[in-house]
């Protein structure tokens, strides 16, 4: 009875095993990490510094969007983790969204500790693909978990865009690009 009393509601019907709080701890756990590697007045300075397109999104939506996409993507997930563990290429998908994570939690080292344009642009076309294929798998699956990635997906296609104009615009000191005809220096 112990262990089945667990899983099993009042009613008779299973419980699902993953609760919002596994899929919120792990929300927790890759934005702690992202954070120790940002430093909010040098960072947002050295983006402030770019040479950036007319259609970049303000600074100010950053936080925002983050904050839609991660709850909808740990959405997903958790959708994700309560199907059957012999769901057709559900291992897959997880390890998608594994990879996913990691870029999300690294993001703010790869290119604001390092200031490197290329490795940002690296870590968002990066993260573009795993979005791409995760809401193509996921499509075999449950299309409300495809529907999760929907925000992330737009969002990613546009900071992927504004990633790959400012690495061809800017200086990258951790390659030692210097900057190109008609962009102005970094002020560093």
């Amino acid at each position: 009875m112990g262990l089945e009393a667990r899983d099993t509601a009042p009613t008779g019907v299973r419980r699902p095993r993953y609760q919002w709080w596994h899929v919120a701890a792990l929300g927790v756990a890759a934005n702690l990490v992202s954070a120790a590697a940002f430093r909010p007045g040098q960072d947002a300075g050295w983006y402030a510094e770019l040479e950036l397109p007319p259609w970049a999104p303000p600074p100010w939506a950053f936080g925002p969007a983050w904050a839609i996409n991660n709850v909808a993507e740990l959405w997903g997930n958790l959708k994700l983790l309560n199907l059957p563990p012999d769901t057709p290429n559900r291992q897959t998908l997880l390890y998608l969204q594994g990879a996913s994570w990691l870029l999300f939690s690294t993001y703010s080292w790869a290119a604001f500790r390092t200031r490197s344009p290329i490795l940002s642009l690296s870590w968002t076309g990066s993260y573009w693909l795993l979005t791409i294929a995760s809401a193509t798998l996921s499509r075999t699956m449950d299309r409300s978990i495809t529907l999760s990635f929907a925000p992330l997906l737009a969002w990613l296609t546009v900071a992927t865009a504004l990633s790959a104009y400012i690495a061809a615009n800017n200086p990258d000191p951790f390659f030692g690009i210097p900057a190109q005809h008609g962009v102005r220096p970094s002020a560093r």
